[in-house]
């Protein structure tokens, strides 16, 4: 367990937290005026371009039902992006709601930020990567370490480095059957994003078909 935490302690942070802007301030004076909604209006249109902080707050927001319905599923949902954009405080958001989540209601949520990285993933950015091994490892219902290493892997055939350690940790954490069975998702994997990549990596010559 300890393993585990240290390994999720280190993907999150090649996950770089979004930068605070004057859009959140003008939240944060929003809210202090006694103007929750509009706070919570500011939040969403900031969260919905990626925004980590946003993200967090707005998931709150939900959880405390300030200015917003309470919805402890979507309070999940965007404590679970900030998660992805690298703000470490959600994970004690998300230890307090993911009770009542169902598996399906994981499954769906996976899903949909899937698509939502999916263009970043064609382009090739590691970044995009470590935040679908994140979904692999963590999101699902029954977490996919075979999928986890594939998308780490990936980070690191992309140049991401750092990513390196945690590559090494999730293979040594498989048998040896799933070894092979994830190098070969791997390869398959990597094809797979060569064809459709609009910029793709010189190594995509590499792999004989």
């Amino acid at each position: 367990m300890k393993r585990f935490l240290a390994t999720t302690a280190v993907m999150m942070s090649l996950c770089a937290p979004a930068m605070a802007g004057a859009g959140l301030q003008e939240a944060l004076d929003a809210y202090a005026a006694g103007h929750a909604a509009e706070a919570a209006a500011i939040y969403g249109d900031l969260a919905r371009t990626g925004d980590g902080r946003a993200q967090f707050n707005l998931a709150l927001m939900f959880y405390a039902g300030e200015g917003v319905p309470q919805s402890w599923s979507d309070a999940f949902a965007w404590a679970w992006r900030a998660k992805l954009n690298g703000v470490q405080q959600a994970e004690a958001l998300l230890s307090r709601v993911a009770a009542p989540i169902t598996s399906g209601e994981r499954t769906a949520l996976a899903e949909v930020l899937t698509a939502e990285l999916a263009d970043k993933v064609a382009e090739g950015d590691a970044r995009a990567m470590i935040q679908m091994s994140l979904i692999q490892s963590e999101l699902l219902p029954r977490p996919d370490m075979v999928s986890t290493y594939v998308w780490q892997s990936l980070a690191v055939a992309m140049g991401m480095e750092r990513a390196v350690p945690v590559r090494a940790s999730t293979f040594e954490s498989l048998s040896a059957r799933d070894q092979t069975k994830a190098q070969l998702a791997l390869r398959e994997k990597y094809a797979e994003w060569c064809a459709a990549a609009p910029v793709g990596s010189p190594a995509c010559g590499l792999i004989i078909n």
